[in-house]
């Protein structure tokens, strides 16, 4: 028997490597389900944080019951990235059972700084893994999307995604799957960039990778609505509505995935009826009063100004019997600062900084400048501040300049920077530090304002 040739040994041992390469590969691979839930958001639906988290603990349920081996997360896990939200979120996520994936979303990634934070709290915003063979592939919408929060974070993950398709196509993966939270697009490819998308030169640049490197879904949240669309090579888009709210009155469901080696199918799990949607004014879909819609912190905090707004407006009655000139004006700046801390206090049942914020996205929209909505509607906010700062310091500067005067009217200055804030933003712009500190500035400013009141009478 003929020994084969050595070049004819080399080709042999090369066929065979790829042979049993193969058969690891498929060794690997066995089917398997996978859930995708959508934002919990905790701290945005019906009932305040502690219905958000129990409906999201009733999805976390089913999973386990079915013994789900991976939950996908797809962003937006809190509202206003404070302590207490996320406190509830970490408990239902800490009883969660199997391998569990998150991305964070628009209300947990607005900057340099809770990009930070989130990575602090729950690790890596964007990174890729293999389970049972296939490819999952997490990224930070919010830093790829375009460079608005990092141009240095948009070029690492960027690199990152390049890098990471080109591995898991090399090494032949069963399926690669992208999980994000804005999806790049909602009906079409070529639809109009929105808050709801991505950008169209981000969103062909994704596209373009996810066709090239075998991507077969992208798993998205954001949109509150169940939906689903397609490419037209056949890249299929899922989005899941989520637990905290429903713009489409999908019930309180998941998406449960069963992936075979040939293909992905999917179904909606629902775990629960339609919560139905807080009342909202008609024509003003954005402006949700919380009167309607219970929240024990707001009333708290609706309580606390009432008191404060009263001791100030107290000062002001008893000044205003002295009947001198100075006294009067000095009277006049309490009750100035007693009738905008009522105001304040009904703001946090009226939402009166979402109607202002509402209210410029439709004007904006109707003369053609939704682009920059914000800059406006913070020009004005801006120009009513400064005209209303200046009328009453120029009445304090007349009134003899009182110590604690001055105190409560610079305390003013909290709760005013908290609603021009929330009325400009919504969310989308810089709120310079989360809701947690602004609940601490607001505590500390009307406890120092009622104690100047206070004092302010007893030496009247």
């Amino acid at each position: 028997m003929t020994r084969p040739a050595a070049g004819s040994r080399w080709v042999l041992a090369a066929l065979w490597l790829v042979a049993t390469s193969g058969h690891a590969r498929a060794q690997g691979f066995e089917p398997f389900s996978f859930a995708l839930a959508g934002d919990p958001q905790i701290g945005y639906g019906r009932g305040g944080e502690y219905a958000d988290a129990g409906r999201f603990e009733q999805i976390s349920a089913s999973i386990a019951a079915r013994k789900v081996p991976l939950t996908l997360v797809a962003g937006d896990l809190v509202q206003d990235r404070d302590l207490f939200q996320h406190w509830l979120f970490g408990l239902t996520r800490a009883r969660m059972r199997g391998r569990v994936a998150l991305v964070p979303g628009n209300h947990d990634v607005v900057d340099r700084a809770s990009l930070r934070a989130f990575r602090s709290r729950y690790g890596q915003d964007y990174y890729d893994f293999v389970f049972h063979e296939c490819a999952f592939i997490a990224i930070d919408s919010e830093t790829a999307r375009d460079r608005k929060i990092s141009a240095t974070e948009f070029g690492r993950q960027w690199r990152f995604l390049e890098a990471a398709l080109a591995r898991h196509h090399r090494a032949q993966r069963a399926h690669i799957v992208l999980l994000m939270h804005r999806p790049p697009f909602v009906d079409s490819e070529s639809e109009p960039a929105s808050d709801e998308n991505w950008p169209l030169d981000t969103r062909s640049r994704l596209l373009a990778l996810a066709r090239e490197h075998g991507v077969g879904v992208i798993l998205a949240g954001h949109l509150h609505r169940t939906r689903e669309a397609v490419t037209g090579d056949g890249i299929k888009v899922v989005i899941s509505a989520g637990s905290a709210r429903s713009f489409d009155e999908s019930p309180i469901a998941y998406r449960l995935f069963h992936v075979q080696r040939d293909a992905i199918r999917h179904e909606l799990v629902s775990v629960a009826p339609f919560p139905g949607e807080p009342f909202a004014v008609p024509g003003m879909p954005g402006w949700t009063p919380r009167l309607f819609d219970f929240s024990t912190r707001h009333w708290l905090f609706t309580l606390m100004y009432a008191l404060a707004a009263w001791q100030a407006l107290g000062t002001g009655r008893v000044l205003q019997r002295r009947a001198d000139p100075v006294s009067s004006l000095k009277a006049t700046l309490w009750r100035a600062i007693a009738v905008l801390l009522f105001v304040f206090g009904a703001n946090m049942q009226l939402d009166l900084d979402e109607f202002v914020c509402e209210a410029g996205r439709i004007a904006a929209k109707l003369v053609g400048v939704y682009s920059i909505r914000h800059l406006l509607t913070g020009a004005g906010a801006a120009m009513l501040v400064v005209a209303g700062a200046a009328l009453l310091g120029r009445l304090h500067l007349r009134s003899g300049r009182d110590r604690r005067l001055t105190i409560a009217l610079a305390m003013l200055s909290v709760p005013s920077a908290w609603f021009v804030l929330s009325a400009i933003s919504n969310h989308y712009l810089l709120m310079l530090f989360s809701e947690l500190w602004w609940d601490l500035l607001v505590i500390a400013a009307l406890s120092t304002t009622a104690v100047c009141a206070r004092r302010a009478r007893r030496d009247a």
